[in-house]
């Protein structure tokens, strides 16, 4: 009793019945096969998918002679199209069993990492690859092609994973950009050109291309904060710390602007930024309609997404100022035998279309000719930007790291008597003004942003100079029936100046960076943020000298507290000030205007680009 498995115009395979002594696969003739019906030969993964199972010939069916012969000779091409079967079922790659048989003198296997957008095609060059009789060293070269994420291979190779960690190291490795490279301080020693390339484009809903802006210096102007109007789009991002397009997105950012707009921008997209460029697909498609989504990717993954989704297809807008591209380069980690055979196979024709037909350009900037055809896409070769210098690129991917920690700050604001003189020039008081500026800033603040209030002048609290109004938390968190922005602007509009009260700033301060140095949190940055219309006047406080000695015994260069100083008006003691912030590592700015107020706190965003060593 044999129950059919699969079966061949030649022969059928079947499997033995328990208990009959035939448990088997059995082989069976079929009718005579055509002359060169077959010409599979199978792979040693094939063979080893059958080794330990039996192979029987059907006993009615065991000849002599000849007749035998010719039987036998069916009977293997039959086993070698059985193992293509088997081989299909099981997932097993198939090659041509002329390259295994010429591995007799053993077999060097090469690890290729590759960024994920890229490794199906690479992978199926590798197939190719390993079909054929490649040998270096005297053995036959084999090829594993893995999806990998850029930024966990630079981690190995800068050291930041520690090489007992059980993270493979690859032997070849084909990152999404030469930016990766860049930010290693001892890069792989052999660095072959581009494989493909993918500019990097705005892309947004079809439906939205007209009004888009075609630069990318006026793209990030509609997007940029701090504006009284509204954004014109909210620009996504994929993770500059996790993708090429990312870091190449702030590198765009980082040319067109100084420092304060730059913190500005990077602090903005920081709530817009996706795990990768997938992902800022899937944010636009969650985005509310307004402001619109400007997606920065690489033009595959328009190609990509709209494959597979037209019925919300995205266009790729190609900034006219030029844009940075993604260029697969292939790198040599280890320069094992082979590593140029397969260099080489990548280089080739058959490669070269294999990568177009995913979408890429080629190393010269040639499209697919599906792109003329394909709406939302140009096959013309966008304008292009120079090549960024290393130490650039480290440098902005530092400050992107430090920019994007969460900000955790004690807001600590001066309502003394003084408070209540007018802004020459306007309608406000001094304390309107500086409410109206905070207010302002603190729509530059996203959710997860960590803030506290106090108000200080003298005696505001018994004895107390300071009197917490809004306790420390995140801004989007709630506090009773609103969220804890919605208090503090409720806060900053009722604020009064009390009439009789002096300025109590030296025990204030010092109050308030011991309050930040107890509840640190080292993944944020910790601030107190001091705004004062003049110097202290506390008669019964600590004196300057041992407000200062007492802010650096308890500094630690591990756990940095800073003051940043917003003195406002003409009475401020810009000196007195001085020695306060420097005492703490901190910095002093001087308003004259209630405009000058919202420049401060970008310039004082800015400083995290140096700090704490400025």
């Amino acid at each position: 009793m044999r129950r059919s498995i699969l079966s061949t115009e030649d022969y059928s395979l079947t499997r033995g019945a328990p208990g009959t002594g035939r448990e088997g696969l059995v082989i069976s003739p079929m009718p005579p096969v055509r002359p060169g019906a077959h010409n599979w030969r199978p792979t040693a993964a094939a063979r080893a998918a059958l080794r330990g199972v039996e192979v029987i010939v059907s006993g009615a069916h065991r000849e002599t002679g000849r007749r035998a012969r010719r039987r036998n000779r069916r009977a293997r091409r039959a086993v070698a199209v059985v193992c293509m079967a088997i081989a299909t079922v099981l997932g097993t790659s198939v090659y041509a069993l002329s390259a295994i048989t010429a591995c007799s003198g053993g077999v060097t296997t090469l690890d290729a990492a590759v960024a994920p957008e890229l490794a199906p095609a690479v992978s199926a060059v590798a197939d190719g690859f390993n079909g054929a009789d490649h040998r270096a060293g005297g053995k036959c070269v084999r090829v594993t092609v893995r999806a990998a994420g850029p930024a966990g291979v630079t981690a190995l190779l800068s050291g930041q994973i520690p090489a007992g960690a059980g993270v493979r190291r690859p032997d070849l490795w084909v990152p999404d950009s030469s930016l990766w490279l860049r930010l290693l301080s001892k890069p792989p020693r052999t660095v072959g050109g581009p494989l493909a390339r993918s500019p990097l484009v705005a892309a947004v809903p079809r439906a939205q291309a007209a009004g888009t802006p075609g630069t990318w210096t006026d793209l990030l102007h509609a997007a940029a904060p701090g504006e009284r109007r509204s954004r014109a789009v909210r620009l996504v991002l994929a993770d500059p710390s996790r993708t090429g397009a990312g870091i190449a997105s702030l590198l765009i950012a980082r040319e067109r602007d100084g420092d304060a707009a730059f913190a500005a921008f990077a602090r903005s997209v920081r709530e817009s930024t996706a795990p990768d460029v997938a992902g800022e697909f899937g944010l636009a498609a969650k985005a509310a309609s307004q402001p619109a989504p400007v997606l920065a990717v690489p033009e595959q993954a328009v190609w990509e997404h709209d494959r597979k989704e037209p019925a919300a297809a995205f266009h790729a807008v190609y900034p006219r100022d030029g844009t940075l591209s993604l260029d697969y380069p292939f790198t040599i980690v280890d320069d094992r035998p082979g590593a140029r055979l397969f260099e080489r196979a990548l280089r080739g024709g058959e490669a070269r279309e294999r990568f177009l037909a995913a979408g890429f350009r080629d190393p010269t900037g040639r499209a697919p000719a599906a792109f003329a055809r394909t709406s939302g896409l140009s096959a013309a070769p966008p304008a292009v930007l120079a090549e960024p210098d290393p130490a650039l690129v480290r440098r902005t991917a530092q400050e992107w790291a430090r920019l994007t920690l969460g900000s955790r700050m004690l807001s600590v604001l001066d309502v003394s008597g003084s408070m209540a003189q007018p802004v020459p020039g306007s309608r406000l008081t001094r304390l309107q003004a500086i409410a109206q500026a905070s207010q302002e800033g603190l729509a530059l603040q996203p959710d997860d942003t960590e803030l506290g209030q106090w108000i200080f002048s003298t005696r505001l609290d018994g004895d107390r100079d300071w009197r917490q109004t809004v306790p420390m938390g995140p801004l989007g968190g709630r506090i009773g029936s609103v969220t804890r922005r919605q208090r503090i602007l409720s806060s900053l509009a009722t604020l009064r100046p009390k009439p009789d009260g002096a300025t109590g700033l030296y025990d204030t301060v010092l109050a308030a960076v011991r309050y930040m140095r107890r509840t640190y949190r080292p993944e944020m940055v910790n601030t107190v943020l001091v705004f004062t219309d003049g110097r202290n006047d506390d008669p019964g406080g600590p004196t300057l000298d041992r407000t200062v000695a007492a802010l650096r015994a308890g500094r630690e260069e591990t756990r940095p507290v800073q003051i940043i100083v917003i003195g406002f008006g003409p009475d401020v003691d810009t000196a007195e000030l001085r020695r306060l912030a420097d005492a703490t590592g901190g910095s002093v700015y001087t308003a004259r205007a209630p405009q000058d107020i919202l420049r401060i706190f970008g310039e004082a965003t800015a400083r995290r680009l140096c700090a704490p060593s400025c």
